[in-house]
């Protein structure tokens, strides 16, 4: 939906200043995050306001800006647009996979040990939501949490199961969802669905995300929602390792 006088959408002005840090210009004032974006200080500020309060940005005591926890992946500070370039190459597949089975479709990545969602697709969908676009969830609750943990390293693994109550059936859980390339969880949402989970692994086989739908539970049919997350999961897989840049300009946030 574009909304300035350029026809330019909000995602794409969103993108613009995300873009504008890098490892040269980690933070930014107001007016020096608007010269870099290419965009007017008030529509810089009024954006910026929006990317605080989501924690796409954070601002220091001079009043200085930077990337916020929520572009942060787990243990590091991940590329100022790695998020809203997965979610760019997401989108319109999730709108696509939404099409077919008429349910709720999520995308989550792990951050700061937990589920970061950050895109939800869901349009008159018979699911009850919990899981609202940039909202936190503990990573062993979803099985987008138990698809993301079996692509981890072992070391990260093994910290996991330390803590878990259960290692035994929590490491053959993540054996199974390595071997079957998904994860189901019968009532994650309510007793009357089940939430099915693909992974989305990216460059050099590094797991982005999660694509998980959320079906009812009645008459559901596992194997057909498993194989259109998994066509959509290979059509995002090849957008993210292609050598294209990832255009922002059709979406909205």
């Amino acid at each position: 939906m574009a909304n300035s006088s350029t026809g330019e959408s909000v995602i794409a002005r969103l993108a613009r200043i995300v873009e504008a840090f890098d490892g040269e210009h980690p933070s930014l004032s107001l007016t020096s995050l608007a010269r870099r974006a290419g965009l007017p200080l008030s529509t810089t500020q009024r954006l910026a306001t929006d990317l605080l309060i989501h924690r796409f940005l954070e601002k220091d005591a001079k009043g200085c800006l930077s990337i916020g926890a929520t572009l942060r992946d787990a243990g590091s500070v991940a590329p100022a647009n790695a998020f809203l370039g997965l979610r760019n190459a997401a989108i319109p597949l999730m709108e696509s996979v939404h099409a077919v089975l008429k349910e709720q479709i999520t995308l989550a990545v792990l951050d700061n040990h937990e589920v970061l969602y950050l895109e939800r697709v869901s349009q008159g969908s018979t699911a009850v939501n919990i899981t609202q676009k940039f909202a936190r969830l503990p990573l062993l609750k979803t099985p987008s949490g138990l698809v993301l943990l079996a692509y981890q390293p072992s070391a990260y693994q093994d910290k996991v199961l330390a803590a878990s109550s259960d290692p035994d059936e929590l490491r053959a859980t993540l054996a199974g969802a390595r071997s079957e390339g998904y994860v189901t969880r019968p009532g994650i949402m309510t007793e009357a669905t089940i939430a099915v989970s693909v992974p989305v692994l990216g460059d050099r086989g590094g797991l982005p995300a999660a694509l998980t739908a959320v079906i009812p539970r009645a008459d559901a049919q596992v194997n057909v929602t498993v194989a259109v997350l998994r066509a959509a999961s290979f059509a995002i897989s090849n957008v993210l390792t292609s050598d294209r840049p990832h255009g922002l300009e059709s979406r909205r946030l």
